[in-house]
C-alpha cells in the first residue's frame, strides 16, 4: 500500500523537492491535483507508529535536506490529507502560507564546442538514503527542517552535530571550512555584542572577535557543511 501524503507550499519550493527527490524510496510527485510525498517509511512505519505520525518526521528530514542544498529554501507543509487506492484520510486542516516572491535563474552547462551537457543525476535520493540510515544526519536535518528561519541556536546545534561526528578530524583538517570561517561563525553565534538578543549567550567577557558573520552567512556555511558531510558518507 502506497500512501500519498499531500503537500502544500510555494510552487518553487515544491519544485525544489521534486528536483531533489525525483525517485527512490522517498520522492515528491506533482500531479494535476497537487503535490504529494511518498516514502517507504510512511508505507511501512515502525510497529505502533501510524503512518500519519511517520509522515511529519520524513517531511522534516527532506525539508532539512532541501535547506542544506539551498539555504533560502522555505519549508513545505503537510496538508493533513492522505490517500491511497480506495481511501482518503484527513488528520489536520491546512495551515496558511505567507505570500512571498522569488526570482530563480536557471541555465544549461555546455561543452567548449557549444554542445549542451546532459543534466547530472539528482543527488537527493542518495543523500536521503544516508539521512534515513544515519542517526546523526537525521538529527541534523530534523533541526534544519523544523523552523521557518534558522537562527543562531539551531545553526550552532547543527554545527556541533557535524563537528562531533567527524572527530578526531576537524572541519579545517578536512578542508570543509577555513579557520577564519569557523572563528567568525562561533564568535558571532555566541556573542550578544555581535548578534544582539539572537545570540546564544546573554553575557560574554572579552573583546568581540575581529572576524564576524551574519546569520545569512551562517546559514550558507551550515548548508554547505551539511551537504559536504552527507556526501562524505555516501
Amino acid at each position: 500500500m502506497k500512501v500519498k501524503a499531500w503537500l502544500r507550499g510555494h510552487d518553487f519550493d515544491l519544485q525544489d523537492l521534486i528536483n531533489l527527490l525525483p525517485g527512490g524510496e522517498t520522492r515528491v510527485v506533482k500531479v494535476e491535483d497537487g503535490h504529494y510525498l511518498e516514502s517507504i517509511e510512511i508505507d511501512e512505519p515502525p510497529d505502533g507508529v501510524p503512518f500519519y505520525e511517520a509522515a511529519p518526521r520524513v517531511l522534516r528530514r527532506i525539508n532539512g535536506l532541501a535547506r542544506a542544498r539551498n539555504p533560502n529554501f522555505e519549508l513545505v507543509e503537510l496538508t493533513g490529507n492522505y490517500s491511497t487506492d480506495g481511501w482518503d484520510h484527513t488528520v489536520v486542516s491546512m495551515a496558511s502560507i505567507k505570500a512571498r516572491a522569488r526570482i530563480q535563474a536557471t541555465g544549461v552547462v555546455r561543452k567548449p564546442n557549444g554542445a549542451v551537457l546532459p543534466a547530472q543525476p539528482a543527488d537527493g535520493p542518495a543523500r536521503a538514503q544516508v539521512a534515513a540510515s544515519t542517526p546523526a544526519v537525521d538529527e541534523a536535518l530534523d533541526i534544519m527542517g523544523q523552523l521557518d528561519v534558522l537562527s543562531w541556536p539551531q545553526l550552532y546545534k547543527v554545527f556541533e552535530i557535524v563537528r562531533a561526528d567527524i572527530k578526531p578530524q576537524s572541519l579545517v583538517d578536512l578542508g570543509w571550512a577555513s579557520a577564519d570561517e569557523i572563528s567568525a561563525f562561533t564568535g558571532s553565534a555566541n556573542r550578544p555584542d555581535v548578534s544582539g538578543t539572537r545570540a546564544r549567550h546573554a553575557r560574554m567577557g572579552g573583546a568581540p572577535p575581529h572576524r564576524q558573520m551574519s546569520e545569512e552567512g551562517a546559514r550558507e556555511l551550515i548548508s554547505r557543511l551539511v551537504t559536504t558531510w552527507i556526501d562524505s558518507k555516501r
